[in-house]
């Protein structure tokens, strides 16, 4: 079991999670360096956030539901 009470698998998800947001940020960044309109990424790179935070959340909530039983 991990630290915060979950299993390890927590901490599989959080590191998904982690590289996914590494990810967002560097597609951000070559969007930015390679003349994309930095408006047109950063809307592009919030959308991509936001949407990793709700799939993170979810598969929290699920790991914490299979560990209830």
């Amino acid at each position: 079991m991990a630290s915060n009470g979950l299993p390890d698998e927590a901490q599989i998800i959080d590191a998904a999670y982690a590289e996914r947001v590494r990810e967002l940020f560097r597609v951000f960044a070559e969007a930015v360096y390679t003349g994309e309109p930095e408006r047109d990424a950063a809307v592009r790179f919030k959308r991509g956030l936001l949407s990793a935070r709700r799939v993170h959340a979810a598969a929290i909530e699920a790991l914490k539901e299979t560990t209830e039983g």
